[in-house]
């Protein structure tokens, strides 16, 4: 006889099924944000990414990921810690109020999310689709400002604007390359690394028709993490096939009128050379050298505590009224270099700071490379190149002074490692 209490555990069994549904769809759905707001949505919904997360998380159980945190966990969160509490504490001490929280919360944000982590496991299906899927729709976009609407360089939304927007474009594209250990992995190889080479291809493209050259200086390095991640393991013919398919799109890049890529280039070229011969018509490059002229000189007069975000200003355009350098620096608020800008404002323990956010997870990722899994190895490279590629932005472009530009390095640093660390 069968007792009226047997099928009591089938509610609770239902409970935890349709949990996990949940649980799965706001992960994914966490995921395909990432990839669209960085370029295509609006940059604040970033912020909807570790919420997600986080709701997610709430849904798990105990148990359900490995040990967390671990050392390796701990040391990502000091550097986003440091660099968040640095950022704040120096401007304070400068007489600047909150005004550092303005920079400092994308990186509490981003602890957030990679505590989501202990208790949600994510698909990274979704990270790469969402990826190669919002890297096509912003070429779509560039492609629309520039020939029907008419812009010199494409731009995407406000506050975002032709630096910011081609950067972030280029890299999209870089981390769709990145993807492809894993799509080679999978049964459905083709279709996915189709997926993935399109979106990488519409990243570089992204770029070009932004007209933003700093991203350019970086990608033989890029190219080289790439290559490390993917190019051994491929035959000598795929590797000359590959190589010679890249000089081929770089090579009409550069030549198409329409791209603008040739005239930036020859612009930048004669502007190095208009500086060097003492010519003093202010460019985009000579201004740049100028303010990293200034920085450094204002660097040497307080090494250790720099001068503020304020203080910085008002010496920059100081430095012109007194005719050492042209008054109109005195109106960019930053350095466009992000060691600089980061040493000039918030002295030696802001410098430190960035480096340890640089070349922390630098570090992590770094040592995967070239071992594990194909899904390994993808997420391996991809963690790798966004410490990369912000380095080579940094160089020419003060990138992490936008909140915009540190939550899009927090987050994917974040959520790379979470989705690395499950998968090991």
């Amino acid at each position: 006889m069968i007792e009226e209490n047997s099928c009591r555990p089938l509610p609770r069994a239902m409970s935890r099924n349709f949990k996990g549904l949940c649980q799965a769809w706001l992960s994914a759905l966490a995921m395909l944000t990432l990839g669209a707001s960085m370029l295509v949505l609006p940059w604040g919904v970033l912020v909807v990414v570790p919420l997600l997360l986080l709701t997610a998380a709430w849904l798990g159980e105990e148990g359900q990921v490995d040990a967390f945190p671990r050392r390796e966990d701990l040391l990502l969160v000091a550097a986003m810690g440091l660099q968040g509490l640095i950022w704040a504490g120096m401007l304070w001490l400068h007489g600047e109020g909150a005004s550092g929280l303005f920079n400092a919360w994308p990186f509490a944000l981003a602890v957030v999310a990679l505590m989501a982590f202990a208790r949600v496991r994510v698909p990274a299906t979704w990270l790469w689709a969402g990826l190669a899927l919002s890297s096509l729709a912003a070429s779509t976009w560039a492609l629309w400002q520039r020939v029907i609407e008419g812009t010199a360089r494409a731009n995407g939304h406000e506050p975002l604007h032709a630096i910011l927007f081609g950067n972030l474009g280029l890299l999209m594209g870089l981390l769709c390359f990145a993807g492809l250990s894993w799509s080679f992995a999978r049964r459905e190889r083709w279709p996915w690394s189709l997926l993935l080479i399109v979106g990488g291809l519409a990243g570089l493209l992204t770029s070009a028709l932004s007209g933003s050259r700093g991203g350019w200086i970086g990608l033989p390095l890029a190219i080289w993490v790439l290559y490390r991640g993917h190019g051994r393991r491929l035959s000598l013919g795929w590797r000359v096939t590959l190589v010679a398919a890249l000089m081929a799109l770089l090579g009409s890049l550069y030549a198409m009128p329409q791209t603008g890529v040739a005239t930036r280039v020859d612009n930048a070229v004669n502007s190095l050379r208009q500086y060097v011969a003492g010519d003093d018509e202010m460019t985009s490059v000579s201004a740049r050298l100028e303010m990293w002229r200034g920085s450094s000189q204002l660097i040497l007069e307080r090494p250790l505590l720099g001068w503020g975000a304020k203080g910085y200003q008002t010496a920059m355009r100081e430095r012109g009224a007194e005719g050492v350098q042209d008054p109109a620096l005195g109106r960019f608020w930053h350095a466009h270099n992000d060691i600089l800008d980061a040493w000039v404002k918030r002295g030696v323990p802001g410098l430190l700071a960035l480096l340890a956010l640089y070349f922390t997870p630098l570090w992590l990722f770094a040592r995967g490379v070239g071992a594990g899994s194909g899904e390994q190895r993808a997420l391996a490279v991809a963690g790798t190149l966004v410490p990369v590629a912000f380095i080579d932005f940094g160089l020419t472009y003060s990138f992490l002074t936008y909140p915009v530009g540190g939550l899009v390095y927090a987050l994917l640093i974040t959520i790379l490692w979470g989705l690395y660390r499950q998968a090991r």
